[in-house]
């Protein structure tokens, strides 16, 4: 028995529609991501602060990176770009931390 209907085909407008969304939702994934790696780094270097030089600051330095992290996803999930401030502050910490070798 031949069925006559046809599955409806791929509307390649609509999938490029999709486009903008899917890629603001994967950045805002990505930067829930870095924000726990930032957290958890955090975490480890306050355990470590006794021990290791610097571990306080570099401790203080990732919660600062997770919160713009967070922020940034925030922006991401809203479709727009991360505010000025957010993002000089993702590159400040970047920075720091090339500084450090």
């Amino acid at each position: 028995m031949h069925d006559d209907t046809e599955s409806p085909a791929a509307d390649p407008a609509a999938d490029a529609s999709d486009q903008p969304a899917r890629t603001f939702q994967n950045l805002a994934r990505t930067a829930e991501s870095i924000a726990r790696t930032a957290e958890r780094s955090a975490e480890v270097h306050e355990q470590l602060a006794e021990h290791l030089p610097n571990a306080a600051e570099h401790a203080e330095r990732e919660r600062r990176l997770a919160a713009a992290e967070h922020a940034a996803a925030e922006a991401f999930r809203h479709e727009q770009l991360p505010p000025e401030d957010v993002r000089r502050a993702i590159r400040d910490v970047a920075s720091a931390k090339g500084d450090d070798g």
